[in-house]
Protein backbone atom coordinates (compact mmCIF):
# COMPACT_ATOMS: atom_id res chain seq x y z
CA UNK A 1 0.00 0.00 0.00
CA UNK A 2 1.43 3.37 -0.97
CA UNK A 3 0.39 6.99 -0.71
CA UNK A 4 1.50 7.51 -4.34
CA UNK A 5 -0.56 6.78 -7.44
CA UNK A 6 0.62 4.25 -10.02
CA UNK A 7 1.40 5.50 -13.54
CA UNK A 8 0.23 3.16 -16.32
CA UNK A 9 2.28 3.77 -19.47
CA UNK A 10 3.40 0.46 -21.03
CA UNK A 11 1.47 -2.52 -22.37
CA UNK A 12 2.64 -4.53 -19.39
CA UNK A 13 1.35 -1.82 -17.04
CA UNK A 14 -2.05 -1.96 -18.73
CA UNK A 15 -2.20 -5.75 -18.52
CA UNK A 16 -1.40 -5.60 -14.80
CA UNK A 17 -4.09 -2.94 -14.27
CA UNK A 18 -6.75 -4.95 -16.11
CA UNK A 19 -5.84 -8.02 -14.06
CA UNK A 20 -6.28 -5.99 -10.88
CA UNK A 21 -9.63 -4.61 -12.04
CA UNK A 22 -10.94 -8.13 -12.68
CA UNK A 23 -10.07 -9.31 -9.18
CA UNK A 24 -13.10 -9.56 -6.89
CA UNK A 25 -11.45 -9.24 -3.45
CA UNK A 26 -9.87 -5.81 -3.65
CA UNK A 27 -10.32 -2.14 -2.87
CA UNK A 28 -12.08 0.08 -5.42
CA UNK A 29 -9.73 1.20 -8.18
CA UNK A 30 -9.62 4.82 -9.37
CA UNK A 31 -8.22 5.28 -12.87
CA UNK A 32 -7.49 8.77 -14.14
CA UNK A 33 -6.58 9.34 -17.77
CA UNK A 34 -4.34 11.86 -19.52
CA UNK A 35 -5.17 13.77 -22.65
CA UNK A 36 -2.79 13.96 -25.57
CA UNK A 37 0.37 15.92 -24.69
CA UNK A 38 -0.41 15.80 -20.93
CA UNK A 39 2.29 14.38 -18.68
CA UNK A 40 0.25 14.68 -15.49
CA UNK A 41 -3.44 15.18 -14.69
CA UNK A 42 -4.58 18.73 -13.83
CA UNK A 43 -5.78 17.46 -10.44
CA UNK A 44 -3.56 16.30 -7.56
CA UNK A 45 -3.30 12.55 -8.13
CA UNK A 46 -0.71 12.07 -5.36
CA UNK A 47 -2.90 13.98 -2.89
CA UNK A 48 -5.93 11.92 -3.81
CA UNK A 49 -3.96 8.69 -3.43
CA UNK A 50 -2.83 9.82 0.02
CA UNK A 51 -6.37 10.71 1.08
CA UNK A 52 -7.76 7.38 -0.14
CA UNK A 53 -5.06 5.21 1.38
CA UNK A 54 -6.76 2.07 2.64
CA UNK A 55 -10.00 2.98 0.83
CA UNK A 56 -9.04 2.86 -2.85
CA UNK A 57 -6.00 2.43 -5.13
CA UNK A 58 -5.28 5.23 -7.62
CA UNK A 59 -3.84 4.78 -11.14
CA UNK A 60 -3.17 7.29 -13.93
CA UNK A 61 -3.21 6.05 -17.55
CA UNK A 62 -1.33 7.89 -20.30
CA UNK A 63 -3.17 8.83 -23.49
CA UNK A 64 -1.36 6.14 -25.46
CA UNK A 65 -1.96 3.45 -22.83
CA UNK A 66 -5.69 4.26 -22.72
CA UNK A 67 -6.08 2.78 -26.23
CA UNK A 68 -4.61 -0.51 -25.01
CA UNK A 69 -6.83 -0.36 -21.92
CA UNK A 70 -9.91 0.00 -24.13
CA UNK A 71 -8.89 -3.10 -26.12
CA UNK A 72 -8.28 -5.28 -23.05
CA UNK A 73 -11.16 -4.15 -20.86
CA UNK A 74 -13.92 -4.77 -23.41
CA UNK A 75 -14.43 -1.52 -25.31
CA UNK A 76 -15.12 2.12 -24.50
CA UNK A 77 -18.10 1.25 -22.30
CA UNK A 78 -15.69 -0.24 -19.74
CA UNK A 79 -12.67 1.98 -20.39
CA UNK A 80 -11.56 5.51 -19.47
CA UNK A 81 -9.70 8.06 -21.59
CA UNK A 82 -9.43 11.72 -22.67
CA UNK A 83 -9.02 13.23 -19.20
CA UNK A 84 -11.93 11.40 -17.56
CA UNK A 85 -11.68 9.51 -14.28
CA UNK A 86 -13.35 6.15 -13.74
CA UNK A 87 -13.99 4.21 -10.57
CA UNK A 88 -14.03 0.41 -10.69
CA UNK A 89 -15.79 -1.07 -7.64
CA UNK A 90 -14.85 -4.68 -6.98
CA UNK A 91 -17.14 -7.10 -8.83
CA UNK A 92 -19.59 -4.28 -9.71
CA UNK A 93 -17.90 -2.29 -12.47
CA UNK A 94 -19.87 -3.97 -15.27
CA UNK A 95 -23.24 -4.14 -13.51
CA UNK A 96 -26.03 -1.61 -13.92
CA UNK A 97 -25.70 2.10 -14.66
CA UNK A 98 -22.04 3.10 -14.40
CA UNK A 99 -22.61 6.82 -14.89
CA UNK A 100 -21.97 7.53 -11.20
CA UNK A 101 -18.57 5.87 -11.54
CA UNK A 102 -17.47 8.22 -14.34
CA UNK A 103 -16.09 11.61 -13.39
CA UNK A 104 -15.87 14.19 -16.18
CA UNK A 105 -12.95 16.65 -16.51
CA UNK A 106 -13.72 19.84 -14.61
CA UNK A 107 -11.83 22.35 -16.75
CA UNK A 108 -10.58 25.12 -14.48
CA UNK A 109 -11.93 23.45 -11.34
CA UNK A 110 -9.52 20.55 -11.10
CA UNK A 111 -9.91 20.29 -7.31
CA UNK A 112 -13.51 19.21 -7.86
CA UNK A 113 -12.28 15.96 -9.42
CA UNK A 114 -10.68 14.77 -6.18
CA UNK A 115 -13.74 15.87 -4.22
CA UNK A 116 -16.17 13.99 -6.47
CA UNK A 117 -14.03 10.88 -6.63
CA UNK A 118 -13.78 10.78 -2.83
CA UNK A 119 -17.54 11.25 -2.46
CA UNK A 120 -18.16 8.26 -4.72
CA UNK A 121 -15.57 6.11 -2.93
CA UNK A 122 -17.32 6.90 0.36
CA UNK A 123 -20.68 5.85 -1.13
CA UNK A 124 -19.19 2.57 -2.32
CA UNK A 125 -17.57 1.99 1.07
CA UNK A 126 -20.87 2.51 2.91
CA UNK A 127 -22.66 0.12 0.57
CA UNK A 128 -20.28 -2.60 1.70
CA UNK A 129 -18.41 -3.26 -1.53
CA UNK A 130 -15.04 -2.71 0.14
CA UNK A 131 -13.05 -5.34 2.07
CA UNK A 132 -11.71 -4.16 5.41
CA UNK A 133 -8.20 -2.76 4.96
CA UNK A 134 -5.82 -4.06 7.60
CA UNK A 135 -3.38 -1.53 9.11
CA UNK A 136 0.34 -2.20 8.64
CA UNK A 137 2.36 -4.10 11.24
CA UNK A 138 4.86 -2.57 13.66
CA UNK A 139 2.50 0.07 15.07
CA UNK A 140 2.83 1.77 18.46
CA UNK A 141 -0.09 2.51 20.78
CA UNK A 142 -1.04 6.14 21.03
CA UNK A 143 -3.88 8.58 21.71
CA UNK A 144 -4.48 11.35 19.22
CA UNK A 145 -6.44 14.54 19.84
CA UNK A 146 -8.23 16.03 16.83
CA UNK A 147 -6.78 19.54 16.73
CA UNK A 148 -8.90 20.94 13.92
CA UNK A 149 -12.52 21.06 12.87
CA UNK A 150 -12.89 18.43 10.15
CA UNK A 151 -13.23 19.98 6.71
CA UNK A 152 -16.43 19.91 4.68
CA UNK A 153 -14.23 18.84 1.76
CA UNK A 154 -14.34 15.04 1.90
CA UNK A 155 -11.07 14.85 -0.07
CA UNK A 156 -9.13 16.72 2.66
CA UNK A 157 -6.87 14.85 5.09
CA UNK A 158 -7.67 14.77 8.80
CA UNK A 159 -4.82 15.17 11.26
CA UNK A 160 -4.49 15.18 15.03
CA UNK A 161 -1.86 15.73 17.71
CA UNK A 162 -0.14 12.75 19.32
CA UNK A 163 -0.37 12.70 23.12
CA UNK A 164 2.70 10.50 23.49
CA UNK A 165 4.78 12.74 21.20
CA UNK A 166 3.19 16.22 20.83
CA UNK A 167 5.63 17.09 18.05
CA UNK A 168 3.91 14.59 15.77
CA UNK A 169 0.67 15.26 13.91
CA UNK A 170 -0.47 11.94 12.45
CA UNK A 171 -2.83 11.57 9.53
CA UNK A 172 -5.94 9.86 10.90
CA UNK A 173 -6.91 6.84 8.81
CA UNK A 174 -10.48 6.37 10.01
CA UNK A 175 -12.10 4.29 7.27
CA UNK A 176 -11.97 1.22 9.52
CA UNK A 177 -14.46 2.79 11.96
CA UNK A 178 -17.45 3.35 9.69
CA UNK A 179 -16.58 2.99 6.00
CA UNK A 180 -18.27 5.56 3.81
CA UNK A 181 -18.73 8.32 6.40
CA UNK A 182 -16.55 11.44 6.01
CA UNK A 183 -14.56 13.00 8.84
CA UNK A 184 -16.93 15.92 9.44
CA UNK A 185 -19.75 13.46 10.18
CA UNK A 186 -17.67 11.35 12.57
CA UNK A 187 -15.45 13.69 14.57
CA UNK A 188 -15.39 17.00 16.38
CA UNK A 189 -12.43 19.14 17.28
CA UNK A 190 -11.09 18.09 20.67
CA UNK A 191 -12.18 14.45 20.48
CA UNK A 192 -9.59 11.96 21.75
CA UNK A 193 -9.05 8.77 19.80
CA UNK A 194 -7.20 5.73 21.06
CA UNK A 195 -5.43 3.51 18.58
CA UNK A 196 -2.00 2.91 17.07
CA UNK A 197 0.26 4.68 14.60
CA UNK A 198 3.29 4.25 12.43
CA UNK A 199 6.62 5.69 13.56
CA UNK A 200 7.66 7.76 10.53
CA UNK A 201 8.06 11.53 10.30
CA UNK A 202 4.45 12.00 9.17
CA UNK A 203 2.81 8.95 10.75
CA UNK A 204 -0.49 7.31 9.95
CA UNK A 205 -2.83 6.80 12.91
CA UNK A 206 -5.43 4.01 12.96
CA UNK A 207 -8.07 4.69 15.65
CA UNK A 208 -9.77 1.89 17.56
CA UNK A 209 -13.54 1.82 17.55
CA UNK A 210 -14.66 3.11 20.97
CA UNK A 211 -16.93 1.10 23.22
CA UNK A 212 -20.49 1.95 22.24
CA UNK A 213 -24.10 0.81 22.42
CA UNK A 214 -25.68 2.54 19.39
CA UNK A 215 -29.19 1.19 20.06
CA UNK A 216 -29.18 2.49 23.64
CA UNK A 217 -28.00 5.89 22.41
CA UNK A 218 -30.64 5.90 19.69
CA UNK A 219 -33.34 5.11 22.25
CA UNK A 220 -32.18 8.02 24.41
CA UNK A 221 -31.89 10.32 21.39
CA UNK A 222 -35.39 9.63 20.04
CA UNK A 223 -37.22 9.14 23.32
CA UNK A 224 -40.75 7.97 22.69
CA UNK A 225 -41.21 9.65 19.31
CA UNK A 226 -39.32 12.16 17.17
CA UNK A 227 -38.79 13.41 13.65
CA UNK A 228 -35.19 13.04 12.52
CA UNK A 229 -32.97 12.43 9.48
CA UNK A 230 -32.29 9.05 7.89
CA UNK A 231 -30.24 7.73 4.98
CA UNK A 232 -32.16 5.81 2.33
CA UNK A 233 -30.83 2.35 1.58
CA UNK A 234 -32.48 -0.28 -0.62
CA UNK A 235 -35.69 0.91 -2.32
CA UNK A 236 -38.38 -1.37 -3.75
CA UNK A 237 -41.91 -0.56 -4.84
CA UNK A 238 -43.44 -1.36 -1.43
CA UNK A 239 -40.53 -1.11 1.02
CA UNK A 240 -37.65 1.24 1.86
CA UNK A 241 -34.73 0.50 4.16
CA UNK A 242 -33.48 3.57 6.06
CA UNK A 243 -30.40 4.00 8.23
CA UNK A 244 -30.89 6.04 11.39
CA UNK A 245 -27.33 5.09 12.43
CA UNK A 246 -24.70 3.20 10.42
CA UNK A 247 -25.55 0.10 12.46
CA UNK A 248 -29.33 0.60 12.83
CA UNK A 249 -31.75 0.07 9.97
CA UNK A 250 -35.52 0.47 9.98
CA UNK A 251 -38.03 -0.19 7.23
CA UNK A 252 -40.84 1.89 5.74
CA UNK A 253 -43.57 -0.34 4.31
CA UNK A 254 -46.41 0.79 2.05
CA UNK A 255 -48.01 -1.84 -0.19
CA UNK A 256 -50.43 0.73 -1.66
CA UNK A 257 -47.88 3.20 -3.10
CA UNK A 258 -44.92 2.83 -5.44
CA UNK A 259 -42.15 3.97 -3.12
CA UNK A 260 -39.62 4.16 -5.96
CA UNK A 261 -41.41 7.39 -6.92
CA UNK A 262 -40.72 8.87 -3.48
CA UNK A 263 -37.26 7.63 -2.43
CA UNK A 264 -33.82 7.37 -4.01
CA UNK A 265 -31.03 5.22 -2.59
CA UNK A 266 -28.36 7.35 -0.94
CA UNK A 267 -30.60 10.36 -0.26
CA UNK A 268 -31.16 11.89 3.19
CA UNK A 269 -34.82 12.24 4.22
CA UNK A 270 -36.94 13.25 7.19
CA UNK A 271 -38.74 10.43 8.96
CA UNK A 272 -40.96 10.01 11.99
CA UNK A 273 -39.68 7.40 14.42
CA UNK A 274 -41.79 6.13 17.29
CA UNK A 275 -41.52 3.37 19.83
CA UNK A 276 -43.79 0.38 19.36
CA UNK A 277 -44.36 -2.98 20.99
CA UNK A 278 -42.18 -4.54 18.28
CA UNK A 279 -39.34 -2.05 18.68
CA UNK A 280 -39.63 0.97 16.38
CA UNK A 281 -41.99 2.17 13.70
CA UNK A 282 -40.73 4.56 11.02
CA UNK A 283 -42.97 6.68 8.81
CA UNK A 284 -42.53 9.42 6.20
CA UNK A 285 -42.53 12.97 7.56
CA UNK A 286 -44.46 15.90 6.13
CA UNK A 287 -43.11 19.39 5.44
CA UNK A 288 -44.56 20.57 8.75
CA UNK A 289 -42.62 18.07 10.86
CA UNK A 290 -39.59 19.70 12.49
CA UNK A 291 -36.65 17.27 12.72
CA UNK A 292 -34.11 16.94 15.48
CA UNK A 293 -30.49 16.32 14.53
CA UNK A 294 -29.50 12.85 13.48
CA UNK A 295 -27.71 10.95 16.25
CA UNK A 296 -23.94 10.70 16.20
CA UNK A 297 -22.15 7.73 14.69
CA UNK A 298 -19.60 7.74 17.52
CA UNK A 299 -20.18 8.75 21.16
CA UNK A 300 -19.53 12.48 21.51
CA UNK A 301 -19.37 13.06 17.77
CA UNK A 302 -21.40 15.33 15.47
CA UNK A 303 -24.63 14.27 13.75
CA UNK A 304 -23.78 11.49 11.33
CA UNK A 305 -26.19 12.93 8.75
CA UNK A 306 -26.74 16.53 7.73
CA UNK A 307 -29.92 17.90 6.13
CA UNK A 308 -29.66 17.71 2.34
CA UNK A 309 -28.32 20.87 0.78
CA UNK A 310 -29.56 22.37 -2.45
CA UNK A 311 -26.81 21.86 -5.00
CA UNK A 312 -27.00 23.86 -8.19
CA UNK A 313 -25.39 21.91 -11.02
CA UNK A 314 -23.30 23.95 -13.45
CA UNK A 315 -24.77 23.33 -16.87
CA UNK A 316 -22.81 25.92 -18.82
CA UNK A 317 -21.46 24.84 -22.17
CA UNK A 318 -17.92 23.54 -22.45
CA UNK A 319 -15.63 26.40 -23.44
CA UNK A 320 -13.40 26.17 -26.50
CA UNK A 321 -10.26 26.00 -24.38
CA UNK A 322 -11.57 22.85 -22.72
CA UNK A 323 -12.96 21.35 -25.89
CA UNK A 324 -11.69 18.00 -27.09
CA UNK A 325 -13.20 14.87 -28.59
CA UNK A 326 -15.55 14.28 -25.65
CA UNK A 327 -16.99 17.75 -25.11
CA UNK A 328 -20.48 16.54 -26.03
CA UNK A 329 -20.16 13.71 -23.52
CA UNK A 330 -19.16 16.18 -20.80
CA UNK A 331 -22.20 18.31 -21.59
CA UNK A 332 -24.42 15.22 -21.52
CA UNK A 333 -22.90 14.15 -18.17
CA UNK A 334 -23.69 17.55 -16.66
CA UNK A 335 -27.22 17.40 -17.99
CA UNK A 336 -27.67 13.97 -16.36
CA UNK A 337 -26.52 15.46 -13.06
CA UNK A 338 -28.94 18.34 -13.42
CA UNK A 339 -31.84 16.02 -14.20
CA UNK A 340 -30.96 13.73 -11.28
CA UNK A 341 -31.06 16.78 -9.03
CA UNK A 342 -34.48 17.74 -10.36
CA UNK A 343 -35.76 14.19 -9.88
CA UNK A 344 -34.56 14.22 -6.25
CA UNK A 345 -36.40 17.51 -5.61
CA UNK A 346 -39.60 16.18 -7.15
CA UNK A 347 -39.44 13.00 -5.06
CA UNK A 348 -38.96 15.08 -1.90
CA UNK A 349 -41.99 17.23 -2.71
CA UNK A 350 -44.13 14.25 -3.64
CA UNK A 351 -43.21 12.31 -0.51
CA UNK A 352 -43.82 15.28 1.81
CA UNK A 353 -47.15 16.15 0.19
CA UNK A 354 -48.30 12.52 0.38
CA UNK A 355 -47.40 12.36 4.06
CA UNK A 356 -49.39 15.54 4.74
CA UNK A 357 -52.38 14.87 2.46
CA UNK A 358 -52.94 11.18 3.05
CA UNK A 359 -51.80 11.25 6.65
CA UNK A 360 -50.60 8.14 8.35
CA UNK A 361 -52.55 4.93 8.71
CA UNK A 362 -50.99 3.31 11.75
CA UNK A 363 -50.73 -0.42 12.12
CA UNK A 364 -52.07 -0.49 15.69
CA UNK A 365 -53.98 1.64 18.19
CA UNK A 366 -50.77 2.07 20.14
CA UNK A 367 -48.98 3.52 17.11
CA UNK A 368 -51.87 5.92 16.58
CA UNK A 369 -51.81 7.03 20.23
CA UNK A 370 -48.08 7.64 20.14
CA UNK A 371 -48.41 9.74 16.99
CA UNK A 372 -51.21 11.77 18.58
CA UNK A 373 -49.08 12.28 21.69
CA UNK A 374 -46.21 13.64 19.63
CA UNK A 375 -48.50 16.00 17.70
CA UNK A 376 -50.11 17.26 20.93
CA UNK A 377 -46.72 17.68 22.60
CA UNK A 378 -45.23 19.66 19.70
CA UNK A 379 -48.34 21.82 19.22
CA UNK A 380 -48.69 22.80 22.89
CA UNK A 381 -45.05 23.33 23.81
CA UNK A 382 -42.33 25.34 22.11
CA UNK A 383 -38.88 23.88 21.52
CA UNK A 384 -37.61 25.78 24.58
CA UNK A 385 -40.46 24.44 26.73
CA UNK A 386 -39.81 20.90 25.49
CA UNK A 387 -36.29 21.18 26.88
CA UNK A 388 -37.81 21.87 30.32
CA UNK A 389 -40.42 19.15 29.90
CA UNK A 390 -38.79 16.30 27.94
CA UNK A 391 -40.89 13.34 26.91
CA UNK A 392 -40.30 10.27 29.06
CA UNK A 393 -39.85 6.78 27.72
CA UNK A 394 -43.46 5.59 27.59
CA UNK A 395 -44.84 2.05 27.86
CA UNK A 396 -48.52 1.17 27.41
CA UNK A 397 -50.07 -1.97 28.83
CA UNK A 398 -52.80 -3.76 26.85
CA UNK A 399 -55.22 -3.00 29.70
CA UNK A 400 -54.62 0.73 29.38
CA UNK A 401 -55.10 0.70 25.60
CA UNK A 402 -58.30 -1.29 26.04
CA UNK A 403 -59.64 1.24 28.59
CA UNK A 404 -59.40 4.25 26.24
CA UNK A 405 -62.82 3.84 24.53
CA UNK A 406 -64.61 3.71 27.91
CA UNK A 407 -62.77 6.80 29.18
CA UNK A 408 -63.66 8.67 26.00
CA UNK A 409 -67.34 8.14 26.81
CA UNK A 410 -66.75 10.28 29.93
CA UNK A 411 -64.51 12.97 28.35
CA UNK A 412 -63.54 13.81 24.81
CA UNK A 413 -60.40 12.27 23.34
CA UNK A 414 -58.51 15.59 23.28
CA UNK A 415 -58.94 16.04 27.03
CA UNK A 416 -57.78 12.49 27.68
CA UNK A 417 -54.80 12.93 25.32
CA UNK A 418 -53.75 16.16 27.05
CA UNK A 419 -53.68 14.36 30.41
CA UNK A 420 -51.61 11.50 28.99
CA UNK A 421 -49.06 13.92 27.56
CA UNK A 422 -48.93 15.93 30.78
CA UNK A 423 -48.22 12.79 32.80
CA UNK A 424 -45.57 11.65 30.29
CA UNK A 425 -43.67 14.94 30.62
CA UNK A 426 -44.37 15.60 34.30
CA UNK A 427 -46.35 18.79 33.67
CA UNK A 428 -48.28 20.24 36.59
CA UNK A 429 -51.43 20.92 34.52
CA UNK A 430 -52.53 17.38 35.32
CA UNK A 431 -52.80 16.62 39.03
CA UNK A 432 -51.20 13.36 40.18
CA UNK A 433 -51.18 11.76 43.59
CA UNK A 434 -49.94 8.76 45.52
CA UNK A 435 -52.33 6.00 46.49
CA UNK A 436 -53.61 5.97 50.07
CA UNK A 437 -52.09 3.66 52.65
CA UNK A 438 -53.32 0.11 52.42
CA UNK A 439 -53.89 0.31 48.68
CA UNK A 440 -52.31 -2.55 46.70
CA UNK A 441 -50.85 0.12 44.42
CA UNK A 442 -48.99 1.86 47.23
CA UNK A 443 -46.20 -0.71 47.15
CA UNK A 444 -43.08 -0.22 45.03
CA UNK A 445 -42.61 -3.28 42.78
CA UNK A 446 -39.30 -3.77 40.92
CA UNK A 447 -38.60 -0.07 41.25
CA UNK A 448 -41.96 1.03 39.79
CA UNK A 449 -43.77 3.67 41.88
CA UNK A 450 -47.51 3.69 41.11
CA UNK A 451 -49.43 6.98 40.89
CA UNK A 452 -52.87 8.18 39.87
CA UNK A 453 -53.51 11.05 37.49
CA UNK A 454 -56.73 13.08 37.24
CA UNK A 455 -58.01 13.47 33.67
CA UNK A 456 -60.87 15.89 34.40
CA UNK A 457 -62.24 16.16 37.94
CA UNK A 458 -65.15 18.32 36.86
CA UNK A 459 -66.36 15.78 34.30
CA UNK A 460 -68.99 13.14 35.04
CA UNK A 461 -67.23 10.12 36.44
CA UNK A 462 -64.02 12.11 36.99
CA UNK A 463 -61.85 9.67 35.01
CA UNK A 464 -58.45 8.69 36.34
CA UNK A 465 -55.28 7.20 34.91
CA UNK A 466 -53.16 4.73 36.85
CA UNK A 467 -49.51 4.87 35.86
CA UNK A 468 -46.11 3.87 37.26
CA UNK A 469 -42.81 5.68 37.16
CA UNK A 470 -39.32 4.19 37.21
CA UNK A 471 -36.39 6.46 36.49
CA UNK A 472 -37.09 8.21 33.17
CA UNK A 473 -39.77 5.69 32.16
CA UNK A 474 -43.55 6.00 32.49
CA UNK A 475 -45.81 2.94 32.26
CA UNK A 476 -49.52 3.57 31.70
CA UNK A 477 -51.36 0.72 33.39
CA UNK A 478 -55.09 1.50 33.34
CA UNK A 479 -57.74 4.23 32.96
CA UNK A 480 -61.39 4.57 33.88
CA UNK A 481 -64.16 5.94 36.15
CA UNK A 482 -63.04 7.34 39.49
CA UNK A 483 -64.89 4.52 41.27
CA UNK A 484 -63.04 1.83 39.31
CA UNK A 485 -60.28 -0.14 40.98
CA UNK A 486 -57.42 1.91 39.62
Amino acid sequence: MTTEFTLVATDEDVENLVQRIRETERLPIVVGSLREAETAPPWDAAGLASRLRGEADVFVVTAKASYRLTDLIGGKANSVHSGWVRIYPADAWQKGDQNRNRIAPEGGRASRVAHRVTERILEIGFQGYVPVALPPSGLVDDTVVINQSPSDDVSALLTGRSKSDPSRYPIIRFSGLYPGIPANRLFKRGMELRGSRTTGFLPDFFPDKPHDDPLARFTSHIGDIACTWALVGTVTSDSVVVYVHPEITLRINDPDDDLTLQYSEGSVVKVLVMRSTDGWEVLPASEDDVPIDAMSALPGGPPWLFPPSVVEVDVEEVSSEDAFDDEELIAANREIERLNGEIAKLKDRFRASRAKKVGVVHQTDEHCLRADMRANYCERFSSAERLSYPMSTVVFTPEFLGDIPDVCRLVNYETFLRAVVNIAIGHEQTRVEKFKGGSPYGVVVDGWQVRRGHVADEAHGAPRIRFAKKGDAIRFDAAGHHDDDL
